[in-house]
């Protein structure tokens, strides 16, 4: 009967999931010491003890807070998402730091005793603990409240992306009633799972979302605070990844290019010390002085991640020939693996469920569809971000596929929108089509009857 009937099954399992869910949680809580005893081993380089009841509790309370000003938007999706998202942040992404380790435990550390020193190489690493010193102060030196505050930056993050997926539906004359894919967006494993933890991605993520929403809106109306919105995008994530300022100014600049428009091509020419600058900046940050130095030493960045059950045989890409040679075959394992012949754990299998899907509906509503996807201009730039980011990606991400699955949160949103918005255009065309072949159907009958009738006239 039950299978009869959908509401009663549905709400079967829901009952049966939410015990399941609840049994595992209340089983991790009783073994709490065990699970996070790997957070305070840092942490207790520095003397300190602190007991992990005592700071899951204290971002129970922040969670709290945080869950009441997200509530006062009075949005029930994005609040019920943030839920599940702080679940996740608190809960799920614990077995996982107990069994493979993060470096965000070494950013709790360095946050909760920060000194002003810049003991760490990368401007980068020092500036994320930074941040996360100034979360200190909000959610206290306790590693779950950093961990919750740096998952509610991305969350922020994300929204943007999504209030940008809006708009693009909007103005290219999509329908967003009846749309999930605000579940689809936000619930996504990668994205979800990615985007909760502490460290860099986070505020990356955030930079991405301001960028994305200031330039999409600036694309739909030029405006100096959608363009003001863009340049403290490109400032921000300098600060967090040096070279992911190249990116975001290299998409805006394939963005306008026009072949056969000297005058569009004119206006350009700003962006070219901009540029220059940035370029010369992240170039003078990693102490590279020539392109094939350049090449060198992200084909050596690449080759420390060449370890632990997901790596793969390291590569080497010396010049711009190497570069050229193994782009395609490289952008396809960064966007698209770990695939089912990758699996080695269950993270690899999710990420390969997921990879499986991507490429299916990417063939069918992009490549199929191209040129009704590249008429979008909203479109055509999500592509050329995404571009963008795989001129140097396709370098690092393919000698580890565990790197590249966390990588890629920072262009899968807007994959995930690409490929969301092509099926809408795809199933309006094919709505379209169908409506006309039912018009052209009901001429044809209308035509056959008129003709009927003056036969039975003349007889």
């Amino acid at each position: 009967m039950l299978l009869k009937d959908p509401k009663a099954s549905t709400t079967l399992v829901l009952i049966f999931s939410s015990v399941a869910i609840f049994l595992a949680s209340l089983l991790l809580l009783m073994n709490f010491d065990l699970f996070s005893k790997n957070v305070f081993t840092v942490i207790r380089r520095y003397g300190d003890y602190d007991t992990p009841y005592y700071s899951l509790a204290v971002a129970l309370l922040l969670f709290m807070g945080l869950t009441s000003i997200i509530a006062l938007f009075r949005n029930k999706p994005l609040t019920y998402i943030w839920i599940i998202k702080a679940f996740v942040t608190l809960i799920v992404m614990i077995p996982y730091e107990m069994y493979y380790g993060l470096d965000a435990y070494m950013y709790y550390a360095e946050a909760v005793h920060f000194t002003g020193e810049h003991t760490h190489g990368k401007a980068g690493t020092f500036n994320t603990i930074f941040v996360n010193y100034i979360f200190t102060f909000i959610g206290g030196e306790s590693y779950f409240s950093l961990k919750l505050l740096n998952s509610f930056v991305a969350y922020l993050g994300l929204v943007l992306i999504y209030k940008s997926y809006e708009l693009i539906m909007r103005r290219s004359g999509l329908s967003l009633e009846n749309d999930y894919f605000i579940y689809v967006f936000f619930l996504f494993p990668s994205v979800l799972f990615w985007s909760s933890i502490l460290g860099k991605d986070p505020l990356n993520l955030l930079f991405i979302g301001i960028f994305m929403y200031g330039f999409i809106r600036f694309i739909n109306k030029r405006r100096m605070l959608w363009l003001l919105w863009t340049v403290v995008a490109i400032i921000g994530v300098r600060y967090i990844r040096s070279w992911y300022a190249i990116i975001m100014i290299i998409s805006i600049a394939m963005f306008y290019i026009r072949p056969k428009s000297i005058k569009r091509n004119i206006t350009l020419i700003p962006l070219v010390p901009v540029l220059y600058i940035s370029f010369s900046y992240f170039l003078q940050n990693q102490g590279i002085s020539s392109f094939n130095e350049l090449f060198y030493k992200m084909s050596y960045t690449s080759y420390t991640l060449a370890f632990g059950g997901s790596s793969l045989e390291y590569t080497h890409i010396n010049n711009i020939w190497d570069y050229l040679f193994y782009y395609i075959p490289n952008l396809f394992t960064t966007l698209f693996r770990p695939m089912p012949w990758d699996i080695r754990n269950p993270f690899s299998l999710l990420a390969a469920v997921e990879n499986v899907f991507l490429l299916y509906f990417t063939y069918k509503y992009i490549f199929k569809n191209w040129r009704e996807v590249l008429k979008n201009k909203y479109l055509r730039f999500l592509i050329l971000f995404i571009f963008s980011w795989s001129l140097f990606y396709v370098i690092i991400s393919p000698t580890n596929l565990g790197m590249a699955v966390r990588f890629k949160l920072q262009i899968l949103p807007a994959m995930l929108i690409v490929i969301w918005v092509s099926r809408h255009i795809y199933l309006q065309k094919q709505k379209q089509k169908k409506g006309l072949e039912e018009e052209e159907r009901k001429q044809l009958s209308i035509g056959q009857r008129s003709k009927k009738d003056s036969g039975i006239e003349k007889e």
